[in-house]
């Protein structure tokens, strides 16, 4: 960045802190633990590279512009147990555009010392830096987003800005539909602007600023028609309107409500309105005071929209408000420097604002330690079912964290799609369609009642989070011949085995070989050796070394992290 303020030191100290996040990024993309929303867009976009249709082939409930952006990258990589840390350094360089931005904007409607300082202070801010350290398409929604409020900031503002801001407001939207409400919040600052300029008798061109919103809105247009005319030339225009837009609005959850992190928001607001009214206040150039205003005024509407009416509040949806709220940094600590002491008063803010960027480093080393086994789990899961399934083959997972294979379920048992469930809007047919693909792989993870006693059911724990086909048949004294009955859900190759011991016997009349293929139904062994537990379980799993005797209980069915 290109500062203009003279004080090298606080060039030096500014760029050691830039290193420093930068370096801290690229260690949390391999020590930062795998959140099962990472593994969702994953699958989506190995969708996309299996030649899969979103919405039509398979569920997602985002819009589609990240997914297919990062489509190139991951066909390079390849199917890989740690595939998560490799995409998560997709998240960098759109972490710096994000600070870039931010840079900018302050620059645009304060100083370069104040756009400098926004970037090191947001950069470093804890709820900022790790939400935007996970691959989720948050990370291009908000650098489009920041993007567009540059491109309003800019001096002089004309039509060409306003398209541009338009553009990436349109990318936005593409990229996530939580953009409504940056768009409300948008068009909230710019009516509060309009409004106050008419009360303050100053002149305000109808024609032009009529002209500037078709451009704006004109910009807007062109990337979501894209996505639109696309999926409408697949004959799949249906599902991106049901899983885009109908999937999200759940009745009953669109209401005034106070979000349970609501102290993620609240500081921000009362930041925003008091480092915004001093920046403000203190404006002396023609449309400063209207640029600060669209700046703090959309960031408090996106807030307050966020946090009351959306129906499923994340942490990550701070992301757009923090680098806004934060470009006031400056004008909040010079003030309250200025009112302590007024000589020195630019040596002292430098000093504080590197005291607080500097707690910030440390406030997220120590909330969030690099920790050397923090996604061995998650990349233990997915190796694991690579390992037991090929391409052709369908696995139960809740949100796609196998990553690399088809789940026989359509939708993603994330919270609206629970919400939907319960409300009956849509139907619990899991276990039929594990049935119905013949799925050999499942876990209980977020499972609704009746799927999940399916699977427990008709699969066996053998991996952390992962389940094979069988069930366990009972316990076998070695000296006696004994007989098992049971019955057989899903067809498939499977192999009956003891937990210690040569197992011998009959299987429906038979001699048990190594493995065979059992068909749906009732069937009966006959055990003459072997120890211990006797279980039936999936040929394949016995094959890859995987055994049914270990006790999983606790890494299998306990609450997600």
């Amino acid at each position: 960045m290109c500062l203009s303020f003279s004080a090298k030191s606080e060039r030096v100290i500014i760029g050691l802190l830039l290193a420093i996040l930068a370096f801290l990024k690229i260690a949390y993309a391999f020590r930062l633990r795998i959140d099962s929303d990472e593994t969702q867009h994953l699958h989506v976009i190995w969708g996309w590279t299996a030649r899969l249709l979103p919405y039509r082939d398979f569920f997602d409930n985002h819009s589609p512009l990240f997914q297919f952006l990062c489509v190139p990258l991951f066909s390079l990589l390849g199917e890989r147990a740690n595939i998560v840390s490799p995409m998560r350094l997709v998240t960098v360089p759109l972490y710096f555009v994000s600070l870039w931005c931010a840079y900018r904007i302050g620059k645009n409607i304060l100083s370069p010392r104040a756009g400098a300082w926004a970037a090191v202070v947001t950069g470093a801010y804890a709820p900022f830096f790790i939400n935007s350290s996970e691959i989720r398409p948050d990370d291009l929604w908000v650098a489009f987003w920041l993007l567009s409020i540059l491109c309003l900031t800019q001096r002089p503002l004309m039509k060409r800005n306003a398209f541009f801001a338009g553009l990436a407001l349109g990318a936005s939207f593409a990229t996530s539909m939580k953009t409504t409400a940056l768009a409300l919040s948008l068009l909230i600052a710019g009516v509060a602007i309009v409004i106050a300029k008419i009360s303050r008798r100053e002149s305000v061109s109808g024609q032009r600023l009529l002209h500037s919103a078709l451009t704006f809105l004109l910009g807007v247009a062109i990337l979501p028609a894209t996505v639109v005319v696309f999926f409408a030339s697949k004959g799949a225009l249906p599902n991106l309107y049901y899983c885009v837009i109908e999937h999200n609005l759940v009745r009953g959850l669109f209401k005034l409500h106070l979000p349970k992190p609501w102290w993620l928001f609240d500081p921000l607001i009362a930041f925003t309105a008091v480092g915004g009214y001093f920046a403000w206040r203190n404006a002396n150039e023609a449309g400063q005071g209207d640029r600060i205003a669209l700046v703090a005024i959309s960031a408090i509407a996106y807030s307050v929209l966020i946090s009351a009416f959306w129906p499923m509040f994340e942490p990550y949806d701070i992301l757009p408000v923090a680098p806004m709220a934060l470009i006031f940094v400056i004008p909040l600590i010079s003030g309250i420097v200025r009112s302590l002491r007024g000589d020195g008063a630019g040596t002292l803010t430098t000093a504080g604002l590197s005291i607080i960027a500097f707690v910030e480093i440390i406030t997220l080393l120590v909330v969030y330690p690099l920790q050397a086994n923090a996604m061995t789990d998650k990349i233990s899961m997915i190796a694991n079912a690579l390992s037991l399934t090929t391409k052709n083959d369908f696995v139960m997972d809740p949100k796609g964290e196998y990553v690399f294979r088809r789940r026989a379920f359509y939708y993603v048992l994330e919270g609206l799609t629970i919400r939907r469930l319960q409300l009956g809007l849509i139907k619990d047919n899991i276990p039929e369609t594990l049935i119905a693909t013949r799925a050999p792989v499942a876990t209980t993870l977020r499972l609704p009642q009746r799927a999940r006693e399916f699977v427990e059911q008709n699969y066996l724990p053998v991996a952390f989070r992962l389940c094979v086909l069988g069930k366990m048949l009972g316990t076998h004294n070695e000296n006696l011949p004994k007989m098992y009955e049971f019955d057989i859900a899903i067809p498939a190759r499977y192999a009956v085995v003891a937990e210690r011991g040569q197992l011998n016997g009959i299987v429906d009349g038979t001699p048990l070989d190594k493995s065979r293929f059992l068909e749906a139904g009732h069937h009966q062994a006959i055990v003459s050796s072997g120890a211990g537990r006797i279980a039936v379980i999936w040929a394949r799993a016995i094959k890859k070394r995987f055994s049914p005797f270990v006790s999983l209980a606790n890494d299998v069915f306990r609450p997600e992290d």
